[in-house]
């Protein structure tokens, strides 16, 4: 950051608390506290009347108010990022505020700007489980991965080029990839045609069309590890819409509830893996803990939990029954004959 916009960053901080320290400072923009008295009175030069009291802090006096704040396109489609994965995780009244300051937003930037923004949104999409923050063991596994720590002291997410995804999406623009596949160690170059952002599985997807490949793939961000726009673009209407391409998907409008009890010894070794199959929530039973999904693929989930064995009790969830009564025959077929 430079120190017109560290300045300016600086200037807003102040006005959103009562009294701040310079330590606080220094540590939020990552410089020296001589640095942040440098910028203390670059303000107070300017005509800022900044206050101060030994011990305590800086703070902004009374009655002074900034002209209105301008948004930049960015920052508002992060807060459009921000909505879609809030939409499962809020109750109807936060929803309905954030809705609405959103909306106050979207009202102060240029109009090429609007445009663009509602362009956005309809190529985003976050999978309705409500487990899209599962933070203990997000937090766990970025622990474990040396994952970048945020400003807000969590680990920070290992996806990447959401801004630039962004702006490609929007221009419908070919972009040269390397790719690591889930199954492979190996970097593939694809050159892609971008339709969408899905987030599941507590990671962003980019939807496209793979000239390699022939044929629509999902890629997951974090394992894309370069990101070239090329200057070629592609007709809108050549390629299917996000929301068309996920409805073409297998089962993506027959989600199945599914409730099982897990015995006490084994709900300690279920861990992450619970929310790579629709984890809504869990209580302690008398038998064990009850653990509630909400899963699209009810054969890969009976295949997962096959290795609990006897210590698991479906008590709904009738394809995940048939699937295991199905996978536990043709495996005593295969060990018995």
């Amino acid at each position: 950051m430079n120190r017109f916009d560290r300045v300016t960053s600086l200037l807003l901080l102040l006005q959103t608390r009562s009294v701040v320290t310079a330590r606080f400072l220094s540590e939020h923009f990552d410089v020296s506290e001589r640095t942040i008295y440098r910028d203390i009175r670059t303000l107070e030069n300017a005509g800022v009347p900044i206050g101060a009291e030994a011990g305590v802090g800086y703070f902004i006096e009374q009655g002074y108010r900034l002209p209105p704040v301008s948004f930049t396109l960015d920052e508002a489609a992060s807060l459009l990022l921000g909505e879609k994965l809030l939409v499962s995780s809020l109750d109807n009244d936060s929803l309905k505020d954030f809705k609405f300051a959103l909306n106050k937003i979207r009202s102060v930037i240029d109009n090429a700007d609007k445009d663009f923004l509602s362009a956005f949104d309809g190529d985003i999409e976050v999978f309705p489980t409500g487990s899209q923050f599962p933070m203990d063991e997000i937090q766990k596994a970025n622990k474990e991965n040396n994952a970048e720590v945020n400003q807000g002291g969590m680990f920070a997410s290992g996806d990447k080029w959401l801004r630039e995804c962004r702006t490609v999406l929007i221009r419908r623009q070919v972009v040269a990839i390397d790719y690591m596949a889930l199954n492979s160690d190996q970097i593939t170059l694809r050159n892609i045609e971008p339709i969408g952002l899905f987030y599941y599985n507590w990671h962003w997807h980019l939807i496209a069309w793979c000239r390699l490949r022939q044929g629509y793939r999902d890629f997951r961000l974090d394992r894309v590890s370069a990101f070239q726009p090329q200057s070629e673009q592609f007709a809108k209407h050549s390629r299917l819409t996000l929301q068309e391409y996920l409805n073409e998907q297998p089962g993506r409008d027959e989600l199945e509830e599914v409730e099982i009890i897990f015995s006490s010894d084994m709900a300690r070794f279920v861990g992450e893996q619970r929310y790579m199959f629709g984890f809504i929530s869990e209580e302690k039973h008398e038998r064990g803990v009850l653990m509630r999904f909400l899963t699209p693929v009810p054969e890969y989930m009976a295949r997962w939990l096959l290795q609990y064995t006897h210590d698991i009790e479906v008590i709904s969830g009738e394809s995940i029954k048939s699937a295991l009564k199905d996978f536990s025959a043709q495996l005593y077929k295969h060990w018995h004959s």
